[in-house]
This record gives C-alpha cells, sequence and structure tokens, in this order.
C-alpha cells in the first residue's frame, strides 16, 4: 500500500520540514565517483532533530557482517569505525508507523569535497577517505596518513582475518594469555598488536616456518612473555612484497623482551 502524509494538505506552502548543511561538494559535479548502497535503518545522524533523519554529507562507514552502510562512528567495532562514503542526498530511517527501514540508494565513494562541511568528519576519517580530495588539504599541515584504519581490543584467542588490515589490536581488560593467529599469507598485509594488560600476548604465524623475528628467519610465532616486560610492548607485522614472509618489528615503549618460537 502506497502512504503519503500530503494527501488532504489545504493548499500553499507549509512549514519548514528540515533545513541542510551547506553544499559539502565542491568543483564540478561530474567530479565524483559514486555507488549503490544500502543504507542500514537503524542509522543515526546525532546533530539532526529528529535523529533518524539523516542529512547530505552525513560521513558514513560500512557494517563488515552485513555490507550495509550506516553513521561513521571512530569507536564502533563492526567496520563502521572505518570512514567509507558520504551521503547526498537526504534520508527518512522511519516510516510514517515509526519503524526503521533500510534504504537503498547512492552515495559519493571518491571525488572533491569540502572538509568542513562533512558531517562527522575527524582527522582519523580523512586519512581513511584516500580517494576523496579535500579544499583545505592546504590549509591544514601534513598529509594526514596514519598507518591505522581500526582499533580493536580483543581478550581472547582471535583469528585475524582479511577484513582487519591495517588494524592495531590490544588487549585491554585481558585476564589471561592471548593468542592471534595471523591469516594466510597475502601481499599487502600490515597489523599491529599493543600490550596494555599485563598479560603475555602471542603472534602466531597461520602456516608456521614463515616469521622474520630476530636472530630467526623462520619463526613460528613471536610473543611478550617476559615477566615485568608486557605492558607497553607493541609489534607491527607485515608481509614481504612477494607475500612468502611475516616481517616482524619490534615498536615498544620500552625494553620490552620479544620471544620467539621455531
Amino acid at each position: 500500500m502506497l502512504m503519503t502524509d500530503s494527501y488532504g494538505i489545504v493548499p500553499g506552502l507549509t512549514t519548514s520540514r528540515e533545513t541542510y548543511e551547506s553544499e559539502f561538494r565542491w568543483g564540478s559535479q561530474f567530479q565524483g565517483v559514486f555507488a549503490n548502497a544500502l543504507i542500514d535503518g537503524a542509522s543515526v545522524d546525532s546533530g539532526n532533530s529528529p535523529t533518524y533523519e539523516l542529512r547530505p554529507g552525513l560521513l558514513l562507514g560500512q557494517v563488515i557482517s552485513t555490507g550495509k552502510y550506516k553513521q561513521y562512528s571512530p569507536t564502533a567495532t563492526d567496520g563502521s569505525e572505518v570512514a567509507a562514503a558520504v551521503l547526498v542526498e537526504a534520508l527518512r530511517m522511519q516510516d510514517f508507523n515509526g519503524n526503521n527501514v533500510d534504504r537503498f540508494y547512492a552515495v559519493l565513494v571518491g571525488g572533491p569535497i569540502q572538509g568542513s562541511k562533512v558531517l562527522g568528519l575527524d582527522l582519523m576519517a580523512r586519512q581513511q577517505m584516500d580517494k576523496f580530495i579535500f579544499d583545505d588539504i592546504f590549509s591544514i599541515p601534513g598529509n594526514h596518513w596514519f598507518p591505522w584504519k581500526r582499533f580493536q581490543t580483543k581478550t581472547a584467542a582471535y583469528t585475524v582475518v582479511a577484513n582487519d588490515n591495517y588494524t592495531l589490536f590490544d588487549n585491554v581488560g585481558a585476564t589471561a594469555a592471548i593468542t592471534f593467529t595471523l591469516p594466510v599469507l597475502a601481499n599487502g598485509y600490515l597489523f599491529g598488536f599493543r600490550v596494555q594488560a599485563g598479560q603475555n600476548v602471542t603472534v602466531a604465524s597461520n602456516e608456521g616456518d614463515n616469521m622474520i623475528a630476530f636472530n630467526d628467519v623462520s619463526a613460528d610465532s613471536v610473543a611478550f612473555s617476559t615477566g615485568g616486560e608486557l605492558i607497553g610492548g607493541m609489534m607491527v607485522v607485515y608481509t614481504n612484497p612477494g607475500a612468502t614472509k611475516w616481517i616482524v618489528e619490534n615498536r615498544s615503549a620500552g625494553a620490552n623482551t620479544v620471544t620467539v618460537a621455531t
């Protein structure tokens, strides 16, 4: 059944329903890359009232498990902490009965944008949006590059997956040792592991015998496991260009000892 809230309205101008921020794009209207997107019905625009009415220019992330887009949130853990797109048209995420409903619409995934007018933008999002050209890039020092796209906390054993690429893991709140198992070798992987709770943290190869660590070119795993030398420990693990080895770098805050298992 088709529903509308305009049937029977008295002729003439009605009160304003919504006001929007200024145009967030700049340059030619043809200088943009668009993609079809399913917008999650639970999405909100926290700066608007009501929050279920999303304004153009709202920054979006993509939920890994569903593929749906929702508002970008740097503290999320479902994938929407990575800025992926910008909403180009206003969307109401509730129907006339007050139910949240998904919406299918195009989103901007690349092109020129005005940084000051993108809703929800922060410096982390800027470095994630490598397909966008910001109008204020010359007025903000630096190129906004940062190695980590996601920050994840794990308190139990975890197998790292491809979608975790460029993620920095920590063990905040862990009460026991944790082992991170790396994915099958592939070119272009980079992961970080930081010890923030005083528990052993081990990073293990999926295949074994292919980690380049201190004094070992074919290690199975590396770990922070020396008592009194755990908190502040950090290692970065990435693949070589041929995807034949994991390269391990110790980037610890102090003299944290990395234990190598062969």
